[in-house]
């Protein structure tokens, strides 16, 4: 359950350094995208904010599940289930926001476009031989 929680730590310092590095290597005109679900439910938020905003929300789950896991709610789940909860959640919304950080530092277009690049495609040709 302690290494459960020191690996939700962790990635909560992964998630921090994540949003300082994109403070730093990100254009100040930067939209960053905060997922909600699915594609559809995608908005795109300043610079600022967006850096803001994941790691806020690793906290709040970081806070709420590692309540939850070490309360009352939790003891007639299999041990497997509160050590791993933690770093499982945390490691998706990591994933969530370096892909967000990584589609902000392509470029509005974009961004704007939910992801659709706008750069025009490299031509190939088939050999045959």
């Amino acid at each position: 359950m302690i290494a459960a929680l020191a690996v939700g730590g962790v990635l909560m310092l992964a998630m921090i350094a994540a949003s300082a590095r994109g403070a730093v290597r990100l254009a100040p005109d930067a939209r960053i995208g905060v997922h909600c679900g699915s594609v559809e439910h995608c908005f795109f938020v300043s610079k600022r904010a967006g850096l803001i905003i994941w790691p806020a929300m690793g906290a709040v789950l970081f806070v709420v599940l590692g309540g939850i896991t070490k309360s009352s709610l939790a003891a007639g789940w299999v041990p497997g289930v509160r050590d791993v909860l933690v770093p499982a959640v945390l490691l998706v919304a990591f994933g969530f926001q370096v892909g967000a950080l990584v589609l902000a530092g392509r470029g509005p277009g974009v961004a704007a476009a939910g992801g659709a690049g706008t750069r025009p495609e490299r031509e190939t040709t088939a050999r045959s031989g």
